[in-house]
């Protein structure tokens, strides 16, 4: 017994030995390490400091000091002045500042600009510029840096100074160089990281000889130890290769299953469309069994293009060793460009971004290639075009030229109006598994891989990649790729095709009545509210409207309505006001009305907070009819809800043109189809936008006016704004093109652009209202006569209520 003690204490003291020494050791070790990081960082920013004045100083270097000494505001723009700009311009374009400008010593702490070399807002001459003690040293003829970071109206950053000396050795100026405090901590980061790996080393020496002490007493723990780290290593290791696996899976065949989605979508309209039909007409029961042929064509071409990226994807090692087949067939250009529209204008849709096709139309028709490659290539640049393209365009543009040996080098474009590439990364874009700005674009999906796919692909064909890029602002994606020309024959007209199967395309019927429902609609905008009780007329709910949210208050408190539609964005009392006023009402005949918020706030989130704030439910604008219905069938009571059966549906659309009566607008370059569209094909409505159009033309034309007089460029912007989509509306689209240029200048305040042009926009305006006039004298007349409710285009956008199509 005695003996087992004794063991037992002798085990415990060589434990409380061997942790002592581990301990003493582990802090001796941190001490050192942490003193030597610290003196090691002292190091590192005096080197650092040093290369941002050794910068300063050789841009000063190349300045004459009397040049320097003399310029004045007068010289600006001058030719010592551009030559002086010249020569700092290179010191801003290929090193690591952020800025660089001349500065003049006026006295007494006072300095100033004379010459600013931002290309995005330049500081004027004789601007004041910050003043800091290192400053003030390079005034006194000692080149310094800021110790500390400063903050101006340009950012935050430390800065170097440099003093320029003229012919008789005074200070005629100060050459400043900014470098942005990230960058600065960026440098500082990147240089400790190999110091404090070095110490790492030592420290983790130190422990190593701590646990070697210790292995002849624990090592049955150590082993255990060492056994779980190797299974977690080989675990992770594990999922890595996985997490890799399916994500070099999930870019490339995402595009090709949105393809089959989105055609059998369309397979399945067509079907029901034959159904609503019930044979009565034989041409439309063609047309739609010829359209699913199309379709189905399609679904099965993405399927082959799925199934062939699939299998390169599995045998990955295939790819990078550079052995990919290529199989050459006769194919139809013409398909493959209908191809591609099919797959990417469904999704550029999605992000309610426009995509236009511009097709060489000579181009020859039959070729000969690998059809399956060249659509992964042309795909993978029209998905990713989508993917980091937010708001504006896709632009896809195919040409060729006929080479002496027979063949046709295919030209293949693709522009953006996305977030563009900064030209340090661009030379990462083909490097596999590399994604560009991981913290700006973290919610973009993709690995990286298919732009490697399309490089290697292409280097296989003969053909090339070339990338062009302007940071903020898009990027143009071209490929050139030798293919053979089977037949001479053109592919033709692609685009009246297209629009040929728009004017058949026939408009959904309600799908539900509720003639004793009643419906409050409150938007401040009254051509917004013609829009949706019109476009939801034969649901013969009975709508009442309300033009501001103090007037929806008092007719909800009033009147007992089984649902209120309320615009979010209004002057005075906003949407999310006005529904806290009707609750609060005590005794309001619809203080528990549903209140669905129909605002343009699409963001994340949006929903979350207005749902929050006591909204029964969220739609965003432009609001889809289908989805408006569907949200009233949710909140109308059962008992006044009449289900529309199939049989009661309108069979079909007549068969005649669906411009008639509106002939003459074409001569005042409008095109009603465009505006049909825009009113779901419902000729009433869209007359009724036309009247409405011109008799909101005296006050907008005045406002426009009033702030074109006084370039108040701000207002000016939400006039035009609003003229541009009223005008796209009726499809007035000349008008619409000139008022969205004028608007984009009124934003960023070109003055000159405005001027130029304005006259030539006002003058198309009463051109197009002339030409509506002159289809509808009588209606405008009356309604004239009658009088019309307040039109506000500043509040409000003629396009929220429309279709999302």
């Amino acid at each position: 017994m005695s003996d087992r003690n004794t063991k037992q204490s002798k085990s415990n003291l060589s434990t409380k030995i061997i942790l002592m020494v581990e301990a003493i050791l582990l802090i001796t070790s941190i001490l050192f390490c942490s003193v030597s990081v610290y003196r090691a960082r002292v190091g590192i920013r005096k080197a650092i400091h040093q290369r941002m004045l050794d910068i300063a100083n050789c841009a000063a270097g190349s300045v004459e000091g009397d040049v320097l000494k003399h310029l004045t505001v007068d010289d600006v723009g001058g030719d010592k002045y551009v030559d002086l700009y010249n020569k700092l311009a290179v010191f801003r374009d290929n090193v690591d500042c952020e800025y660089i400008y001349c500065v003049k010593d006026e006295g007494n702490g006072n300095f100033i600009f004379t010459m600013d070399l931002d290309q995005v807002s330049p500081a004027s001459y004789g601007d004041s510029v910050k003043y800091t003690e290192a400053l003030a040293n390079a005034g006194r003829g000692i080149a310094a840096v800021d110790e500390v970071p400063y903050s101006d109206m340009w950012g935050e950053f430390y800065s170097a100074y440099s003093p320029v000396f003229d012919s008789s050795g005074e200070v005629a100026g100060i050459i400043a160089v900014d470098f942005s405090a990230d960058w600065f901590d960026d440098q500082l980061t990147a240089q400790m990281r190999a110091n404090v790996i070095s110490f790492s080393i030592i420290l983790l020496f130190s422990l190593l000889v701590a646990a070697a002490l210790s292995l002849s007493t624990v090592r049955p723990f150590v082993k255990m130890q060492g056994e779980l780290l190797e299974e977690k290593v080989r675990a992770e290791s594990a999922n890595l290769a996985k997490s890799d696996f399916l994500a070099n899976m999930s870019h490339e065949i995402r595009t090709p299953i949105n393809a089959v989605l989105g055609m059998n979508e369309m397979i399945l309209r067509e079907g029901r469309q034959i159904q609503k039909s019930e044979g009565s007409d034989k041409e439309a029961l063609r047309e739609s069994v010829k359209n699913i042929v199309e379709y189905a064509n399609d679904v099965e071409n993405a399927g082959h293009n799925l199934l062939a990226i699939v299998n390169d994807i599995l045998d990955f090692s295939k790819i990078e060793a550079g052995r990919i087949d290529l199989v050459e067939a006769p194919y139809r250009l013409s398909s493959l460009i209908n191809d591609l529209n099919g797959m990417i204008r469904l999704k550029a849709k999605d992000k309610k971004l426009d995509f236009i096709m511009d097709v060489d139309r000579s181009l020859p028709d039959e070729l000969n290639g690998d059809l399956v490659r060249i659509r992964q290539v042309f795909t993978n640049i029209l998905n990713n075009a989508v993917k980091y393209t937010e708001q504006g365009s896709v632009t896809m543009t195919v040409g060729g030229k006929k080479q002496d040996d027979g063949t046709l080098l295919l030209e293949f474009s693709v522009k953006d109006t996305g977030i563009g590439i900064k030209k340090e990364d661009l030379g990462k874009l083909f490097t596999k598994f590399e994604r560009l700005e991981m913290e700006r674009n973290s919610t973009v999906e993709g690995t990286g891989l298919g732009l490697v796919i399309t490089q290697r692909i292409l280097e296989m064909m003969h053909g090339e990649i070339h990338v062009e890029s302007e940071y903020g602002k898009g990027s143009v994606f071209t490929v050139t790729i030798p293919q053979k020309i089977v037949s001479d024959t053109p592919m033709g007209a692609l685009e009246e095709k297209s629009e040929e199967k728009t004017r058949k395309a026939v408009s959904r019927s309600e799908s539900f009545r509720a003639p004793t429902a009643r419906v409050l609609v409150v938007d401040d905008t009254v051509i917004n509210l013609t829009v949706v009780t019109k476009l939801l007329k034969n649901t013969q709910i009975h709508f009442d409207t309300a033009s501001s949210g103090a007037k929806a208050v008092s007719m909800a408190e009033k009147i007992k309505y089984d649902a209120i539609l309320m615009d979010q964005r209004m002057p005075g009392m906003d949407g999310t006001e006005a529904l806290h006023n009707i609750r609060a009402t005590v005794g309001g005949a619809s203080s528990e009305a549903p209140v669905i918020c129909l605002t343009a706030d699409a963001v994340v989130g949006a929903k979350e907070r207005y749902l929050a704030e006591g909204f029964s439910d969220y739609l965003t604008k432009p609001v889809d009819s289908y989805a408006l219905e569907k949200l009233l069938m949710k909140f109308i009571p059962d008992e006044k809800v009449e289900r529309v059966h199939k049989e009661e549906e309108t069979k079909s659309a007549e068969d005649e043109d669906p411009d008639k009566g509106f002939e003459k607008l074409r001569d005042a370059d409008i095109d009603p189809l465009t505006g049909l569209k825009y009113s779901e094909n419902d000729e009433e409505l869209y007359r009724t936008l036309l009247v409405q159009y011109v008799q909101s033309k005296p006050e907008k034309a005045a406002c426009l006016k009033e702030y074109y007089d006084k370039k108040d460029w701000k207002e000016y912007s939400i006039y035009v704004h609003s003229l541009k989509s009223a005008s796209k509306m009726i499809g007035a689209l000349t008008l619409y093109e000139q008022a969205a240029k004028l608007e984009a200048a009124a934003k960023t305040g070109d003055g000159d652009t405005i001027c130029s042009e304005h006259d030539a926009m006002m003058e198309r305006y009463e051109a197009v209202v002339r030409a509506i006039s002159s289809v509808f004298p009588e209606e405008i007349t009356d309604e004239e006569e009658e009088g019309v409710m307040e039109f506000k285009p500043s509040d409000g956008v003629v396009l929220e209520f429309m279709p999302d199509s």
